[in-house]
This record gives C-alpha cells, sequence and structure tokens, in this order.
C-alpha cells in the first residue's frame, strides 16, 4: 500500500533512510514528507520506531475533483465498512491549497458525508463525529492537481512519545532532537553533554537511540491503527516483543545542565521512569559554572530562542555561550540549533558545518562549531 510519511522540514533525507531500514520501499522525497511503499507489518514498524516521523497516512482517495459531488462519488466508492466500525466515532483533519477548493472545512464535510454515509448503507448504522478524541482520524489535504483522503495511523503526533507527562512550552520538539543527534554524528562511545537541556529532550532522545529503544514503546497501543477494522492485533503483539528484545544496555555518558528548577524536575522524573540513569545525568549548573574538561565529546545543545526567555540581548547571550563552550569544552565538537537566526549570525565564531531544520513552521538552524 501507499503511505506518507510526514517530517519536519530539512529532515526528509534522515527519514528516507530510517524507512528503508525499516522495510519501505519506493520511496519518494516531497517537502516536509515521503511517500513509500508498505505492507502492514511496515506500517506498524514505522509507527514504533520510527525517530524522525511526524504522523503516517494511508491514502484511501486520491482524485482531480472538478465539484464536491466528484468528491464525494470518489469517497463514496471506497468501502469503508471494512476500516471503519460503525460505532466509531471520527474526525477529518484538512487542509487546501486549492483555488477551486479553497476551504478545506467544506472538502472535510463533503468527505464526511460520503464515508458516513456509505457506512450507513451497508450496515444500517453510522459513526459520529468527535472533534475532541475521535476513535478513527483522516486527514484530507486539496491542491490544484488533486485531493488526498487519507486514514491516520498515528493517532496522535508521533513525537508525543508518551516518555513525560508534563511539556513545558519550551520543550524541544522530540522529533527535532532525534533529528539533531543524528545529524551531529554523535556516537554512543562518545560523552555527550547538553549545557542548556531544558527538560533533557535531546539527552533522552540520545539516549533512547543508543539503547535501541523504540520511541513508540511507551505509548502501548495508542495509535490510530488500532482502532481499525482491519488492525492485525497478532502481528502488532509480536512486533512490540521484538522491539522489546531488541533494546541493548548500553553504557552511557550523557550530562545535561540547565538552572531551570522546573525544567529539571521534569527531565529527572522522565530519566528516572525510563531507567536511564546513571549513564543520563541532569545536573543543576550554570554554563558559567561547569567543570572544564579535555575529554573529547560532543555537544548539542539548544540555546534560548527570544529575550523573553532570557531577559537579556539575545545576540549577547550567543555571544557569551559559544565562548563560554570553547573555554570550557576544548576538544569537543559544539552543535548548536536555534530558529533565531539573527542570534546565530551574531556569533563570532565561525562554522564548519550548517543545516537548514525547521522547528515547525520555523526556520532553524543546525551549526557546528569545533573547539
Amino acid at each position: 500500500m501507499k503511505v506518507i510519511v510526514k517530517t519536519l522540514f530539512g529532515a526528509e533525507e534522515l527519514l528516507a533512510k530510517e524507512l528503508a531500514r525499516l522495510g519501505a520501499v519506493n520511496i519518494t522525497a516531497m517537502r516536509r514528507a515521503l511517500t513509500c511503499e508498505a505492507d502492514m507489518r511496515t506500517l506498524y514498524n514505522i509507527n514504533l520506531r520510527s525517530r524522525l516521523a511526524l504522523r503516517v497516512l494511508v491514502p484511501m482517495v486520491e482524485c482531480r475533483a472538478e465539484s464536491d459531488t466528484d468528491l464525494y462519488d470518489a469517497v463514496f466508492e471506497v468501502p469503508w465498512e471494512d476500516l471503519i466500525d460503525a460505532r466509531s466515532t471520527i474526525m477529518i483533519d484538512h487542509m487546501s491549497y486549492s483555488t477551486r477548493f479553497p476551504n478545506s472545512q467544506f472538502l472535510a464535510y463533503r468527505s464526511k458525508d460520503a464515508i458516513v454515509d456509505r457506512i450507513r448503507e451497508k450496515t444500517g448504522s453510522r459513526p459520529s463525529v468527535d472533534m475532541a478524541d475521535p476513535d478513527v482520524l483522516l486527514n484530507v489535504h486539496a491542491t490544484d492537481e488533486s485531493i488526498c483522503l487519507s486514514l491516520d495511523a498515528s493517532g496522535r503526533s508521533l513525537n508525543k512519545r508518551g516518555y513525560r507527562s508534563t511539556v513545558l512550552p519550551t520543550a524541544t520538539n522530540e522529533v527535532l532532537a532525534a533529528a539533531l543527534v543524528e545529524l551531529s554524528g554523535w556516537t554512543p562511545e562518545q560523552t555527550l553533554i547538553d549545557p542548556m537541556c531544558g527538560s533533557a529532550t535531546v539527552c533522552i532522545e540520545a539516549a533512547m537511540q543508543a539503547r535501541n529503544i523504540a520511541p513508540g514503546m511507551l505509548r502501548g497501543d495508542d495509535f490510530g491503527f488500532v482502532r481499525w477494522l482491519n488492525f492485525d492485533e497478532p502481528l502488532w503483539r509480536e512486533i512490540r516483543k521484538q522491539a522489546r528484545a531488541e533494546q541493548t544496555s548500553q553504557k552511557l555518558s550523557i550530562i545535561g545542565y540547565d538552572v531551570d528548577t522546573e525544567a529539571l524536575d521534569v527531565a529527572k522524573q522522565t530519566v528516572l521512569e525510563m531507567r536511564l540513569s546513571p549513564d543520563v545525568r541532569v545536573i543543576r549548573k550554570a554554563l558559567k559554572d561547569a567543570a572544564r574538561t579535555t575529554t573529547e565529546g560532543v555537544i548539542i545543545t539548544c540555546p534560548p530562542q527570544s529575550e523573553e526567555e532570557t531577559r537579556r540581548e539575545i545576540t549577547d547571550l550567543y555571544k557569551e555561550v559559544t565562548y563560554r563552550l570553547s573555554r570550557t569544552f576544548p576538544d569537543h565538537d559544539a552543535w548548536l540549533y536555534s530558529t533565531n537566526l539573527k542570534a546565530l549570525r551574531a556569533i563570532e565564531y565561525r562554522s564548519q558545518e550548517k543545516y537548514r531544520i525547521y522547528n515547525g513552521s520555523r526556520e532553524g538552524e543546525f551549526r557546528m562549531y569545533p573547539f
């Protein structure tokens, strides 16, 4: 079957390699997404194991509709009664870049009509709509070329790993953190330091990657495909069992520093619950107070993005951060990520490598300074 896998802008190449490792074939890159071919085992594995995917969609209707009636007829032809229980609740997420159908909500409404009418005709009952917590989530996406209606195999966004109950507004997106670890080239044999770790997303994602912990393992059965009528429960149990067996007990040296007590409390709780200590340590300490080390390692950090977070001139902060990193952690490759491009460009050191990767809709850069 055809599958669409969404990701962050700039992470498409990394995701393509990951999808190939997970068994997908005929992989084609798009903007913020890739298309591929996958069987049900691969579909389940992508949702469970992908560190770089945000959402996995299975297209059910792809058509060039001249009118809403054309769309209704195309959607009605799909045997939804084989996929969606009439007792379920549904919701259709929607987005349109079409000049013919600029109102994406209308497209979602007509698609919903066709789905429930088809199921009612075949079963005598129909699903209801739940905008808050639907059993089955769908997605309609329109351009001038075509309209695509997909089943959402993920349900909640895949960056929501399930490893923390408290998410702070400044927390780094988990998919972004995983991409930064991958781009940095860090290996488990090296020390990894995040001197402004916040709730330690980079540290945790690095540890999960090193120990081969599937990102979706803590979500249990909280995936969209579990509620489809064709859900293969024995296959899903087998895949989860295999992923659990492939976890390792790799010894690590990962350290996070910060002065934000609230963020550190969240970080420490997560590290304890995931049984990552003592290999992942989070310490209340400012960068200026960090002990100097000559041990080689890798630094990955996401400095504050705005003056509201720091209460000081942001370009001065970035200059100070890189100065202190160069003095405190010589012989380290220091990677900084920020969506504040002005502040990054104010840094007086020359970066050796640079990647462009978005944090949601915000353009960001990931730069390496070889101290």
